[in-house]
């Protein structure tokens, strides 16, 4: 949470005292009889509680990272450096009590909070008999704060007074210029108004007595002093640094380049070997379809030839079976002609020889063997084919 720095003089404060506790015309009205002024004092009593709780909770709790810090200094006009905590300074005077109408209880309300307040009541009223409904409509609403009863009607509403007081206060917190404090660490709710040279570290004016005295060498300056002093030095770091960042840019722009370059040459060189092999492939293919079909083409060959052969042998072998059983039926019945005409048929078949070569029935293997010309060269050349040079 950011913690704002009020710098108030005294008279200030006064001021801020007297326009809260000014008399309207409306008040001095209301101030005439003993009650209104018990009242009066009440509010006052009631301010001045609520400001001494305010100091002692700073005081006590040290649950707030910031606290008043009162320097008195000499001079014709003595001022004070309060240094207050925002939130809380904001949540006791100004917020929701706030939107600056005040009732006449002197609590302050946001307008559209009352305006609820006065629906709520007066549909309640008309909820009623019609007596009531036919009364002017004036409802009492009470104080959320003290619970005060006030009758008062929407246009008394509308001319309740604002509270100059919250307004002031809230002009005065935007217009106040709002400057990050930061605390000592080591010393628990000092400010670090000091600065180490030696050290190059900010310090508390508890530091500067205990850890960085000026005896043992530290150099102790004010902290506004070496901003001015180093903030040239912090600057020349930061175009340093600034020129530093650019040229690493540069560099990384042209690596990315480079990477960008190195991708596009592997792309090529795939496919320029791509290119090659499939050149090769494709020879490779081809010379692969001629042998296998001058294989095929050999083979048929030799197999219509020997097809050939085993039709002259079957031939020659249904001749013999039929005079084999015609032959073998003339013995088994006994007739003499049948076995003589039969006998005489199967010599002159016998007679006649069927021929057949050697060379189809063995040698295949030898006859149709692949050979394997050129492999061991063409191995080598697609081993040592083609390379990769690189240029720098």
């Amino acid at each position: 949470r950011q913690r704002v720095v009020y710098r108030l003089s005294s008279l200030c404060l006064h001021f801020c005292v007297q326009s809260h506790f000014a008399e309207t015309p409306a008040q001095r009205y209301c101030l005439g009889s003993s009650e209104q002024r018990t009242v009066v004092m009440d509010e006052e009593r009631r301010v001045e509680e609520k400001l001494e709780q305010f100091k002692n909770d700073a005081k006590t709790e040290r649950r707030y990272s910031r606290h008043i810090l009162l320097r008195i200094r000499t001079g014709k006009q003595r001022r004070r450096n309060l240094i207050f905590d925002e939130e809380r300074f904001e949540e006791t005077f100004l917020k929701c009590l706030i939107c600056r109408e005040m009732l006449h209880c002197h609590h302050t309300f946001c307008l559209d909070c009352l305006y609820q307040m006065y629906r709520v009541e007066g549909e309640f009223r008309q909820s009623l008999t019609g007596v009531f409904r036919s009364m002017p409509m004036t409802v009492k609403i009470q104080c959320p704060t003290c619970r005060e009863g006030i009758l008062i009607s929407e246009q008394e509403l509308r001319r309740l007074p604002n509270d100059h007081t919250i307004m002031e206060l809230l002009s005065f917190v935007n217009q106040t210029s709002k400057n990050d404090v930061q605390y000592c660490t080591k010393h628990q709710m000092q400010p670090l108004n000091f600065f180490c040279e030696p050290c190059i570290m900010p310090v508390c004016c508890d530091c500067t007595v205990i850890d960085h005295k000026e005896s043992k060498g530290h150099i102790v300056v004010n902290v506004d002093e070496a901003m001015k002093t180093y903030t040239p030095i912090v600057e020349e770091t930061l175009d340093e640094i600034r020129a530093e960042k650019f040229n690493l840019a540069a560099k990384r722009e042209a690596l990315e380049s480079a990477l960008v370059e190195l991708d596009q040459i592997q792309r090529n060189l795939n496919t320029q070997i791509r290119a090659v092999f499939d050149k090769i492939r494709e020879v490779l293919d081809e010379r692969e379809k001629e042998l296998y079909a001058v294989s095929e083409s050999e083979i048929e060959r030799k197999r219509e030839v020997v097809e050939g052969h085993m039709k002259v042998l079957m031939d020659r072998e249904y001749e013999l079976n039929s005079e084999f059983n015609d032959l073998q039926k003339a013995k088994d019945q006994k007739d003499i002609s049948q076995i003589f005409s039969g006998h005489k048929a199967a010599r002159e078949m016998l007679i006649k020889k069927v021929h057949v070569p050697t060379n189809s029935t063995k040698g295949f293997s030898v006859n149709f063997q692949y050979s394997s010309r050129a492999e061991a060269i063409i191995k080598q050349n697609v081993a040592n084919l083609g390379d990769i040079i690189f240029k720098t």
